[in-house]
């Protein structure tokens, strides 16, 4: 087992601690061509959260496969032990279950992950940050793909009744309007007309979608130099799958699995569209609190200088009242609710090729897999890749090559399956077996 070092913490250490963190931060976003944030591990700040009066033997009533994850992350974590009352004025908060769990005496694993809120963005418009584009492009490139799939299989279910419908564009569409669909993703032109019902925006919104995927498809499938090559290769690979399909139930499965992938990048498209917003806003409340400390200072600064001069008789009496702190605790919730199970943020990782830790803190000591995720997108768009000791430990525990860690078995099913889409599993073991 990979214990981590524990690091007891005082407000000295946490703030060294941070200014770390901020600055790799800093180094990541500055190689960044769009805004983006930064997650990164050599920073990483990890806490454990111990209720006080249980604070003896606390280590025991950690399970051993979180010290392995901690000790692979970060190699160390800080100890943090509250009463119920301390931790009303900490800058992180407990969701409901984690305070029955903090009241019961088991430690909480707390993650910090810093937000850049040094750019104002302007009133009408904004950046599109680096994630929240990599989604849209990701759930627009497969609203296209899933479309033509979706429409191939309704196709051959209707010859199942003797029905000779030919498939057109767009005929998917419908079928994901009523199965995959996901309130949140914003939409324009003609989506936005109030005079729609409800299935017509949504039917409207999946339009628009898999035109933008369409325009974006070749990006997906390295050689493909116009979107037809990429809709023949689509048409091609249903047609080899649904070879033996001689059961409706068979063909409602490939169905639902189809549908399955756009629902959860639908979901991932609201919610990286929602935390943008609130960035936004917190960026805008972080620096009038910036500018209300700096009024403060001056003023302070200009009594005390009237006060030494003899020009003012008497200091301040009372204290000011504290500027607000610009993250309420409800916004804090907003940023860190667990919104995603790990097998989502690792597809997500896997199609949109962006670090799910970004859209979602909740999972981080499944770092490892998204690591492996976003590898294997860069292989299948044959995009230069390195193989990380994270990456290369858990492909090493999906191959048989060492013992597995009981972790995350949904996202590791996807990521074998992943894997084998790219080279069977003899490539794959006589690689890990040479590296």
């Amino acid at each position: 087992m990979t214990r981590p070092a524990i690091i007891p913490a005082n407000e000295t250490v946490l703030r060294r601690a941070v200014s770390e963190h901020i600055r790799a931060c800093e180094a990541i976003i500055a190689q960044s061509d769009r805004p983006t944030d930064a997650f990164p591990l050599e920073a990483l700040i990890v806490l454990v959260v111990v209720n006080e009066a249980h604070i003896q033997d606390w280590e025991d009533r950690v399970d051993g496969e979180v010290w392995d994850r901690v000790g692979q992350l970060a190699g160390y974590c800080f100890l943090c032990p509250y009463s119920e009352q301390d931790l009303q004025s900490q800058y992180f908060a407990l969701n409901h279950q984690e305070l029955i769990d903090f009241r019961r005496g088991l430690p909480i694993l707390k993650i910090v992950s810093a937000i850049d809120t040094r750019t104002i963005l302007s009133r009408g418009g904004r950046t599109k940050q680096d994630v929240e584009v990599k989604i849209r492009q990701a759930l627009a490139y497969e609203v296209f793909r899933r479309d033509i799939v979706i429409g191939k299989l309704l196709a051959a279910q209707d010859r199942m009744d003797g029905k000779r419908i030919a498939t057109e564009r767009g005929s998917g569409l419908p079928y994901l309007s009523e199965h995959a669909w996901v309130d949140g993703v914003p939409c324009k032109g003609d989506a936005k007309h109030q005079a729609l019902d409800s299935f017509a925006r949504k039917l409207t919104v999946m339009s628009s979608l898999r035109a933008e995927g369409e325009s974006v498809a070749t990006k997906f499938l390295p050689g493909a130099v116009e979107p037809k090559q990429v809709v023949d290769l689509i048409v091609k690979q249903v047609t080899a799958s649904t070879a033996n399909m001689q059961k409706r139930k068979q063909y409602d499965d490939a169905l639902a699995a189809e549908a399955w992938p756009i629902k959860i990048l639908m979901k991932a498209c609201a919610r990286i569209t929602e935390l943008s917003k609130d960035k936004v806003e917190l960026t805008k409340a972080t620096h009038r609190a910036d500018e209300r400390i700096a009024k403060r200072e001056e003023k302070e600064r200009k009594r005390t200088e009237e006060f030494a001069g003899g020009e003012r008789k008497r200091e301040r009496w009372r204290p000011l009242d504290p500027v607000p702190d610009p993250m309420p605790r409800a916004l804090h919730q907003e940023f860190t609710s667990p919104d995603f199970s790990p097998e989502e943020l690792t597809f997500i990782a896997a199609t949109a090729g962006i670090d799910p830790n970004l859209l979602c803190i909740s999972h981080v000591p499944a770092t490892p897999e998204f690591r492996l995720a976003q590898m294997l997108r860069k292989m299948s768009l044959g995009e230069e890749y390195l193989a990380g000791p994270l990456e290369l430990g858990v492909l090493r525990e999906l191959f048989g090559l060492s013992a597995p860690d009981g972790c995350y078995q949904e996202a590791r099913s996807l990521l074998t399956s992943l894997a084998l889409e790219r080279f069977p599993q003899g490539w794959w073991v006589s690689q890990l077996k040479g590296e």
